[in-house]
């Protein structure tokens, strides 16, 4: 299997486009956007001067498929202390996303203090790996993008939720309920991916945390409502803040709470430490509610994710 750093990878084919190439290893039904906007940062790092990414923000217009995806960054600040870019990723005539990414030198003067105290939890050694939920398994679980990961989940997401049985209702009942939270919104644990451990370069280093803040936000917002499972909800925009980087640490603590839902939109934050309780990352989502008692869904799911919007 290719590192994570070969995955995101991007070759610069004129004076500011790149083309990379999107791997299979990371198909949720589509590419998953953690890892989409990893090859965006990759191409912001490719024209940037800067040691490390500060920040990068970025909203999803069109689904990607597996393969080659260009890439085209407009560098818009450039000073000693920062710069700012504009990175728009295409495929086949379509825009796939666009990112706005801030870097920066890493001898640069100034407080060092962690204000975001990691929660204390068992370590990850000493926990049993995370299966989904049935339903969510049928839904999700055939997808390569989970044996990329692996799980220790300390709260949230684990099937011994004490949900109220709700085997008896109907159909209509059950749809009646589907905007009733029964836990809140909040879900921790332990996650890594092997293929991305040891990179030192910290760009490299940005593009983990992101898949795994990334992956946390759906989790986070239907965590409340199932089982069963009976939404979808693609990321409109997704933030990372970026604020130190640990290469050595395989395991990562993932920290996710939802922050509000309603007319459509649920939103969505995550928190992301070291081992040693460092805060690598903070993140900030909004995704678009897509329930599954309507039949016009069901239909478009089967045909592209981003279809969920049509209509």
């Amino acid at each position: 299997m290719e590192s994570l750093e070969q995955q995101t990878a991007v070759e610069q084919t004129a004076e500011g486009k790149y083309r990379g190439n999107v791997s299979e290893d990371w198909k949720l039904w589509a590419p998953v956007g953690g890892y989409l906007s990893g090859i965006a940062l990759r191409a912001a790092q490719s024209a940037s001067n800067m040691a490390r990414p500060v920040s990068l923000t970025c909203h999803y217009l069109h689904e990607a498929t597996f393969g080659s995806v260009d890439l085209e960054v407009t560098t818009l600040s450039v000073t000693e202390r920062a710069d700012s870019h504009l990175v728009r990723m295409t495929q086949n005539g379509n825009d796939i996303l666009v990112a706005l990414a801030t870097a920066a030198p890493t001898d640069l003067p100034g407080p060092n203090e962690n204000w975001q105290e990691a929660p204390e939890v068992t370590e990850p050694e000493d926990m049993p790996g995370t299966l989904l939920y049935p339903d969510a398994a049928q839904l999700l679980g055939d997808q390569p993008y989970w044996k990329m990961l692996e799980f220790r989940m300390v709260k949230g997401m684990q099937p011994t939720h004490a949900y109220p049985d709700l085997s008896g209702l109907s159909e209509e009942e059950l749809i009646e309920r589907r905007f009733t939270p029964r836990r809140d919104a909040h879900i921790r644990g332990w996650q890594r991916i092997a293929n991305g451990e040891g990179a030192k370069d910290p760009w490299v280093d940005a593009c983990r945390y992101l898949i795994i803040c990334a992956g946390m936000m759906f989790p986070v917002v239907a965590d409340p409502f199932t089982p069963p499972l009976r939404f979808i909800a693609p990321t409109l925009n997704l933030t990372v803040d970026f604020h130190t980087f640990h290469p050595e640490d395989q395991w990562l603590l993932a920290d996710a709470t939802g922050a509000h839902a309603g007319q459509g939109v649920l939103g969505a934050d995550t928190r992301l430490w070291a081992r040693s309780g460092d805060l690598l990352a903070t993140a900030q989502a909004q995704l678009t509610y897509h329930d599954f008692s309507d039949p016009k869904l069901m239909e478009r799911l089967h045909k592209s994710w981003f279809a969920l919007r049509e209509g």
